[in-house]
């Protein structure tokens, strides 16, 4: 017996999953997605990374500030605000060092 949540310091989303279609600094969105996971909370930072055709995007950083897990449909949901976008510079270098092998966009 035992209970299986997931601990997360990255948010990787898809567009259409929370994602939004043009990110916005210090704008504040919703997401939902499968499984039960923790995520670590305001004021600690995550990663946001956008899911293209299952490759890691990295685009900046985010604070949680709010989730929820629910157990009967098994999905995690919540809200997060934009506090950091990374220069294109950077995107392309933790999308090569940063993202699991072969995941990198």
């Amino acid at each position: 017996m035992g209970s299986k949540i997931e601990i997360n310091d990255t948010l990787k989303l898809k567009r259409g999953g929370g994602f939004p279609e043009k990110i916005e600094l210090g704008e504040r969105y919703d997401f939902t997605i499968s499984e039960r996971r923790i995520y670590h909370l305001k004021p600690v930072r995550v990663f946001l990374v956008e899911e293209i055709e299952g490759k890691w995007n990295f685009v900046g950083q985010a604070h949680i500030i709010e989730l929820t897990i629910n157990a009967e449909s098994n999905q995690t949901s919540g809200k997060y605000e934009v506090i950091f976008i990374y220069p294109e510079e950077y995107v392309s270098m933790l999308n090569i060092y940063d993202a699991p092998k072969g995941k990198g966009y």
